[in-house]
């Protein structure tokens, strides 16, 4: 509706009312409600509607019923003069508009105040007619125009749910001011974490006379530190996972850890690489039953330096532990002499700012399988599992090792097919993995392998070789030592002709992989060959006189195939100064043995037995001063034994074959004579003639 400002009366005590003919009042209680016409009463007295003289709203009532009207109405009491007090808010409260009960014209004194006012914190205050507060935003309403309407407008109250409404609005604004502020303190304190943990911290004090003092640790933190030794570490989730149980190898190596932090009588905390360090070696320790080791000597001795906790046990084992000048671990040696006795912890890979050695080499009883976490090992460079019971499939992430030059699995338990990944190992020189029941193929990625100077597969019965025989003697041109040796071919096939493009060969093993055809001439080439094993093969054909050129070859084992010719009496194996081991058994050799035998100086082993060989012994055999076995069983040999032989032939040693390295066998019931027409030593004497 449209408001008016209207006159204010003289000082009589009357004011105007609203007035809307005979039904004003029910039409405010229709329209404004029970409450608002409470109050409305409250402030009118005793509500005796009046009509203005210039309304514009027509009267529907009758004379006589107006002059009854007017002649009811009482005089009010007199009201306070107009605008003389107003009530003033109390700083203490909110500012707003509050409805108060009782304030009327029985109300005039300033210091008389109903109960509303002292809870809502107003008082009363002198004030005049057009007074505007503007120190505390309160506005003195001016008088109004008569309404065309005949009703006088009048002001809200303020309701009991408005003031909850104003209440919560101002709780969410308090809630949101306070977590903005909780969020800018989190972010400010993960920055001061995040700077404390990528800070640069020292390196620890060089060795001197070979041990690091525990305390001499610069870049240490001072042990008020608000950051928990959690924090610090910063543990993988690998290992978080593990402590998951209590009596873990992870969880026993945190409360050692942790607790010699707390009780140590150091004064400064380590820095984080070392912490990581001895945490990985403590795990690492009851991983592997450590109480059980032959040698654990100085193990987890908080205040020895971990660089010291192994010393050396023999005069040609290395330390297990050792340390660079910076005191970070750089070696971790551990050979069958110290019964490693549990599993291989993936926490080895918290040492991979350090380690370039990893041995385990003869440890029976070191088990399961190996952690794919290896693979974090960027800077080894040497990792041997051979002879041990470490078992399952090879990690892919063996691929990673970009600087590791030895890897020696040989004798393991692993099983499963080669990795294609160990293509990436592009500075990789040995490669071993004799004895191990891997199967499959082996991958032509390795022929990428251009630096690789030692390769075996040997004893391998499930590895398919084939494919990689044909390939491998056109490419590894760097190769020193090649084992193929009792693999599977999955058929027959000959020695490829190609062979002698790898002429830095020194040893080179083709034993029991069904090779048949001949030994080819380009054999000839392989000059630095020390070592040709071609033993229990099918191999046919004659010794290509070419092979009198290897001069420095020392071993020769040709026994179990189908070769023929006169071996003794060529210009061959007479020229072979150097060897020490000549086994041509088994094979349909014959002819006599030549005086040039005596050529052979070096000779210590020599098997001719189950051959065509016939004649008599020459005597040039005693000028073979190194000759400790000789075998001559299942040969047309006749004629008295030479004297100074006995002693020789009957205590004969068999040379065998076995993880990559020669061992000799002493053979039983091998009796010189037998099958022989030799006489003499203990034969039976010969017959007379």
């Amino acid at each position: 509706m449209k408001k008016k400002k209207a006159q204010s009366h003289d000082g009589s005590g009357l004011q105007q009312q609203t007035s809307n003919s005979d039904n004003v009042f029910s039409d405010i209680g229709e329209d404004k409600g029970g409450q608002e016409k409470k109050e409305m009463d409250l402030v009118i007295g005793n509500q005796h509607p009046t009509t203005f003289p210039n309304s514009s709203q027509p009267n529907h009532s009758s004379p006589q019923a107006l002059d009854d009207v007017i002649s009811s109405i009482q005089p009010l009491p007199t009201l306070c003069p107009p605008a003389m007090y107003r009530a003033r808010w109390v700083p203490e409260r909110a500012p707003g508009a509050y409805a108060v009960e009782g304030i009327g014209p029985m109300y005039c004194h300033p210091t008389s105040r109903p109960a509303d006012m002292e809870e809502l914190g107003l008082e009363l205050v002198p004030t005049s007619q057009n007074e505007v507060d503007d120190d505390h935003g309160l506005i003195h309403a001016d008088p109004v125009d008569d309404p065309e309407n005949g009703m006088i407008p009048t002001a809200e109250p303020i309701t009991t749910r408005a003031k909850r409404i104003w209440k919560k609005k101002l709780f969410l604004f308090l809630s949101l001011e306070t977590m903005v502020a909780m969020l800018v303190v989190t972010i400010l304190l993960l920055a001061f974490l995040f700077a404390m943990e990528t800070e640069n911290e020292s390196q620890p004090a060089t060795q001197q006379n070979g041990v690091i003092p525990i305390q001499a640790n610069p870049g240490a933190i001072a042990s008020t530190t608000p950051i928990s030794l959690w924090e610090r570490l910063h543990l993988p989730e690998y290992t978080l996972r593990a402590m998951e149980n209590p009596r873990s190898s992870q969880t026993k190596a945190y409360q050692w850890l942790s607790h010699n932090i707390k009780n140590s009588n150091n004064t400064q905390h380590l820095p984080l690489w070392r912490l990581k360090q001895r945490f990985a070696l403590a795990t690492f320790y009851y991983s592997t039953r450590g109480d059980h080791w032959v040698k654990n000597q100085g193990w987890l001795d908080w205040d020895t330096n971990e660089c010291n906790w192994e010393q050396i046990y023999s005069d040609w084992d290395p330390n297990a532990v050792y340390c660079g000048d910076a005191g970070q671990l750089v070696s971790l040696q551990f050979w069958s002499a110290n019964n490693l006795d549990g599993t291989m912890p993936p926490e080895i890979s918290l040492l991979c700012s350090s380690l370039e050695t990893l041995i385990f080499s003869g440890n029976h009883q070191l088990q399961g399988n190996m952690p794919t976490e290896v693979g974090l090992l960027t800077r080894l460079t040497s990792f041997s599992l051979s002879a041990t019971h470490l078992s399952g499939t090879l990690p892919t992430e063996l691929g990673q090792l970009r600087s590791l030059g030895r890897l020696l699995i040989s004798g393991s338990d692993f099983d499963g097919t080669l990795p294609t990944e160990l293509g990436n190992l592009s500075k990789l020189t040995v490669l071993l993995s004799d004895t191990v029941n891997i199967s499959g193929s082996i991958p032509t990625e390795i022929l990428r392998l251009s630096d690789l100077k030692t390769l075996g597969f040997s004893e391998c019965p499930l590895l398919d070789i084939t494919p990689f025989l044909t390939e491998v003697v056109g490419n590894l041109h760097n190769l020193e030592m090649l084992g193929l040796g009792y693999g599977k071919t999955g058929g027959f096939t000959s020695i490829p002709s190609e062979i002698g493009k790898l002429t830095n060969l020194v040893y080179l093993v083709f034993s029991e992989l069904q090779l048949n055809g001949t030994i080819p001439s380009e054999m000839g080439l392989l000059t630095k060959l020390s070592s040709l094993d071609l033993q229990s093969n099918s191999i046919s054909g004659t010794l290509p006189k070419e092979l009198s050129k290897m001069s420095k070859l020392k071993g020769l084992l040709l026994n179990s195939n189908q070769i023929e010719g006169r071996p003794l009496e060529q210009d061959v194996l007479p020229q072979l100064t150097q060897l020490k081991k000549l086994h041509i058994n088994d094979n349909l050799f014959s002819g006599s043995i030549a005086t040039e035998i005596g050529l052979m100086s070096s000779i210590e082993n020599l098997e001719l037995h189950n051959t065509k060989i016939y004649g008599t012994l020459p005597t040039e055999l005693l000028l073979l001063d190194n000759l400790t076995s000789l075998v001559l069983m299942n040969t047309s040999s006749s004629g008295s034994i030479p004297n100074g032989l006995c002693g020789t032939i009957l205590s004969p040693h068999e040379m065998k074959y076995f993880g990559g390295n020669f061992y000799w066998v002493p053979t039983t019931n091998m009796s010189v004579c037998y099958g022989t027409g030799l006489c003499g030593c203990t034969c039976e004497p010969c017959p007379k003639t």
